[in-house]
């Protein structure tokens, strides 16, 4: 299987850490405040007992439109690779087992066949286990809307080291597949770009952006393959 690499995105030093970090940081801090006016005097008006039924309607859509531009700020500053990191030792086993039910959801909202295969006795990996939640759903959500489409079925598969990267390498490997369809080869390393996704105008095209900056910032290796009508995304974690 050939795997191709987001290193179009130019992930390097000057674009993930340093000035522009905190520059990212900041603007979505400041952004954060003002929205939390917004959304704090909305909910003061909408409590008012004799308010005008048409007011109400709008202060709601002021509210709803507030709270969602507070969680797409979140989502920037994820995708500029500027999200706050807290790097420690994982125990996969035990910890896919606790978040399983979150990672199972975008399939049971499909109606999606979903299976999980965890080699057993997994060495430690160093990840942020909240980072590397966010990752697995971002690529787990985007395999279930795949296999919503096609009729196909969704695999995570995990495997301890020497069974795909070398064992000298120390890395603990997470493959994600979907059957049911398949990216053309000149298209496979689009798919990481921000705002180049295929799906309708409800979706923003960040979230394998935002999926890949986050393993960038884990130094987890990401990569993607799509063969005999089966897409497979490649997360491989150092071991601790």
């Amino acid at each position: 299987m050939q795997f191709v690499f987001p290193t179009n995105l130019d992930l390097g030093h000057e674009h993930s850490e340093g000035f522009h970090q905190d520059l990212l940081r900041g603007l979505t801090h400041k952004l954060n405040n003002l929205l939390a006016v917004i959304q704090g005097f909305s909910s003061l008006i909408l409590m008012t007992d004799d308010l005008d039924a048409g007011v109400a309607e709008n202060m709601q859509h002021i509210r709803e439109a507030s709270v969602g531009v507070s969680g797409l700020s979140e989502r920037i500053r994820a995708a500029g690779g500027c999200a706050k990191v807290s790097l420690q030792s994982l125990n996969l086993n035990e910890y896919l087992g606790m978040v399983e039910t979150s990672l199972s959801e975008p399939f049971n909202k499909a109606g999606v066949s979903f299976e999980m295969d965890i080699q057993p006795g997994l060495p430690l990996v160093h990840v942020d286990p909240a980072r590397l939640k966010e990752i697995l759903i971002e690529l787990l959500r985007n395999a279930a809307e795949a296999c919503q489409k096609t009729g196909g079925r969704a695999m995570l598969k995990v495997c301890g080291p020497g069974v795909i990267t070398p064992e000298s390498e120390r890395r603990v490997d997470i493959l994600v597949s979907n059957t049911g369809s398949q990216i053309p080869q000149d298209k496979l390393a689009e798919v990481f770009r921000p705002f180049h996704g295929t799906k309708n105008s409800n979706h923003l095209g960040l979230g394998l952006t935002i999926a890949t900056m986050l393993a960038h910032q884990l130094k987890i290796q990401v990569g993607v393959a799509s063969e005999n009508n089966t897409t497979t995304f490649w997360l491989s974690c150092p071991a601790a």
